[in-house]
């Protein structure tokens, strides 16, 4: 077993489908949290209220624009498909089998790389995330809110200077590092726990389907379009879904206080059983079919 997860880490270092995932992290990373920290006016709290502008500078500006970071997770299940079938597309598995002809052993190998490549592009968003929260935070990013001590009711100058923002009786906010780490903190243990154990289910799926375009297809038209038709139709059904128990995760440091989400241990669990069910069926079904 050492020596299959060893190669199969190997691989990864060796194909261009890896390095052009990180590579599309740290761009959507980069590019949405400073669209949506500096762009978007509006966030929603847990219970589905809006909270009207947020103030620039304050924690919850940073925890949203920390929100991107859960938008890779999808990236890494494209790279747990991307583990198992890259072989099948391109005809190298037969020397794989050759080797150790135990398909559920080389199931097990690719889902432990799985779990490990999850992880660590989990924590590249992260890292990546934090980047941008320290550049804001260099650039001393500031706003004032005033006529209220609620978002809801006050009215948020981006970009007023401390002085006016006093002669206004207003709340001055600037971009600060104690807002940055709360923020970070919240939101970076649960996406890399998500990413490693999303990776997982990918591969899974990839080892059952074995076509690298159709796995990736349908992993994420399943995650993004039917899990979201799902869940719009019966909630208590959607959050024990794959992309459900993925948000749970995510949420490990965050009380949201919505009701349909599971704990995030629930979906570590649920993901586990996911990734581990798909792999033994693909081991005692499509991995079994004849290679050439």
């Amino acid at each position: 077993m050492i020596r299959l997860l060893r190669g199969e880490i190997q691989k990864l270092y060796t194909v261009w489908s890896t390095y052009l995932i990180a590579g599309l992290v740290v761009l959507l990373d980069i590019s949405l949290g400073l669209i949506i920290g500096l762009v978007v006016p509006r966030v929603r709290n847990g219970g589905g209220g809006a909270l009207g502008r947020v103030p620039h500078g304050s924690y919850l500006w940073f925890f949203r624009a920390f929100t991107p970071l859960g938008f890779t997770i999808e990236l890494t299940l494209v790279l747990g498909v991307i583990i198992v079938t890259t072989e099948y597309r391109h005809k190298t598995i037969t020397p794989v089998y050759l080797a150790e002809p135990r398909r559920g052993l080389n199931v097990a190998a690719k889902l432990i790389a799985s779990l490990l490549a999850g992880a660590v592009l989990g924590l590249l968003t992260t890292l990546v995330g934090l980047g941008v929260g320290w550049s804001l935070v260099l650039a001393k990013v500031h706003s004032c809110l005033v006529g209220s001590s609620t978002y809801q009711r006050g009215h948020v100058f981006q970009g007023m200077g401390q002085s006016t923002c006093n002669s206004l009786h207003g709340i001055y906010y600037v971009a600060n590092t104690s807002n940055l780490w709360t923020a970070w903190w919240h939101v970076a243990p649960g996406v890399v726990a998500a990413g490693a154990l999303f990776c997982v289910y990918g591969a899974g799926l990839g080892a059952l389907l074995k076509n690298q375009v159709f796995g990736i297809v349908v992993g994420l038209v399943f995650t993004l379009v039917v899990e979201g038709i799902i869940g719009g139709i019966w909630p208590t059904v959607g959050e024990y879904l794959p992309g459900g128990a993925a948000v749970a995760v995510e949420n490990l440091n965050v009380k949201t206080g919505t009701a349909a989400i599971l704990p995030w241990w629930g979906g570590v669990i649920l993901l586990l059983i996911y990734g581990v069910a798909l792999g033994v069926a693909s081991a005692m079904t499509t991995l079994r079919a004849d290679i050439t």
